[in-house]
């Protein structure tokens, strides 16, 4: 991201709870304080990240809109971008039109989901939403899977074996579920912040990482294959 023009990162799911507003806050707060220039798009009725956001905490110190307008989040999106780094958009919990828009001007496009079996099955079926607005808007729009909330390392193994199975391009990190992010949600803050020395804050840093990684050039990407294994 040398070159300091704005991407956009957007974290979708047809399945609510599987982490979406966790991990853009965490992002966030992680880019924000290594130097990025970072803004946020809450676009969930739920108003979750608008709720972090108010506490006042480091998630504060970012630009924040709340957009449930779907025919503004485009727009939106492009003013969030001007004189920044990164635009982090947290969509809905469940498909709809603004979900569609905002994919559509992704730059990647994370899909968190639990190792459950029907966390699998939705993050497969929103591949599939991405897949369709990257042909409706004739353009490659990068989409991975990673792995969120996740409880034990046996079952996690699996899960990831089975996402690469269903071609949707996991992610070697992955955020557990620990403590420390459900405490950092009454904070407006994020473990990078509460606890730095943490393993949740490593395993922010470790995502954020990998995104990076994701979000240069795709020569960049094609030119070290073996780059996302080295994050492990």
């Amino acid at each position: 991201m040398a070159d300091r023009i704005a991407k956009v990162l957007v974290a979708a799911t047809a399945k609510g709870g599987a982490g979406k507003s966790t991990t853009i806050a965490c992002l966030a707060v992680y880019w924000h304080r290594v130097g990025r220039r970072v803004a946020l798009l809450d676009a969930d009725p739920n108003r979750t990240l608008t709720r972090w956001h108010s506490k006042g905490s480091v998630l504060a110190e970012m630009t924040l809109r709340t957009e449930l307008d779907e025919h503004a989040i485009i727009s939106t999106i492009g003013e969030l971008a001007r004189g920044r780094d990164l635009v982090l958009v947290d969509c809905a919990g469940f498909g709809n039109q603004a979900m569609v828009f905002a994919i559509g001007a992704a730059d990647l496009v994370l899909i968190p989901a639990m190792t459950d079996e029907a966390n699998l099955f939705e993050a497969a079926r929103t591949c599939k939403i991405v897949e369709s607005a990257a042909q409706l808007t004739r353009r490659t729009i990068p989409a991975h899977t990673f792995l969120c909330r996740v409880k034990r390392s046996a079952v996690a193994t699996h899960a990831r074996e089975q996402l690469a199975l269903l071609k949707t391009n996991p992610l070697t990190a992955q955020l557990s579920d620990r403590v420390l992010f459900q405490e950092a949600t009454f904070h407006g803050a994020s473990p990078t912040v509460l606890a730095p020395s943490s393993t949740a804050a490593a395993e922010v840093a470790l995502l954020a990482k990998e995104l990076e990684w994701l979000l240069q050039a795709p020569s960049a990407q094609a030119a070290k294959p073996a780059r996302r294994a080295r994050l492990a």
